[in-house]
């Protein structure tokens, strides 16, 4: 007669291969989502890298003109004027436009003292005489 061995499943037993079972699923699972997103990146690549090359082609291709810095002009400068009448309308315009400027600036200066002298007359909002 031979002896068989009878074993007893347990109810935790029957968890823990279940458990073992959900924990294997979700590894898989995991790393099913890994090689995806490695796919993925690989191609990203790829693309990157072709692009890189298209880049590389068109930079063989540019062609730069080498410039003298002596015959670039560097600074600002008016144009030459070719009269000395019209050097002097110019001088004299903008003469007449700084004496304006400060009249004008004096007369500010006035009638900011004119109000100071009445701020205590003036009401707000109101136009015309009362």
């Amino acid at each position: 007669m031979a002896t068989t061995k009878k074993t007893i499943e347990t109810t935790n037993d029957k968890k823990d291969k279940i458990s073992i079972v959900e924990i294997i699923q979700d590894i898989d699972a995991r790393l099913t989502h890994i090689e995806d997103i490695y796919l993925d990146n690989r191609e990203l690549i790829v693309k990157l890298v072709k692009q890189g090359n298209t880049v590389v082609e068109f930079l063989k291709d540019f062609q730069i003109e080498e410039l003298n810095p002596e015959d670039l002009e560097i600074g600002m400068s008016l144009p030459p004027l070719t009269d000395s009448e019209e050097r002097i309308d110019r001088t004299t315009a903008m003469k007449e436009l700084i004496d304006d400027i400060l009249e004008r600036h004096e007369d500010l200066k006035e009638f900011e003292d004119e109000l100071k002298k009445h701020k205590g007359k003036i009401t707000p909002g109101q136009v015309g005489e009362a």
